[in-house]
């Protein structure tokens, strides 16, 4: 998968909980969370090679 569709992908479901978040359909401490923990989920499951600090560290 593109790299800029994956990001896409993981902002959406970032905007998604915090729009839930805004209409109260999500509780405020899951969706605090959740803005803290999909950022970091998202890093985790990037590939190496996808990563854009990638190149650098190969140089």
């Amino acid at each position: 998968m593109n790299p800029v569709h994956r990001a896409l992908l993981w902002s959406v479901a970032l905007m998604g909980v915090a729009v839930a978040s805004i209409f109260e359909l999500v509780p405020t401490d899951l969706a605090n969370t959740l803005i803290i923990v999909l950022p970091a989920l998202m890093i985790a499951t990037t590939p190496r090679a996808a990563r854009c600090c990638s190149l650098r560290a190969k140089a």
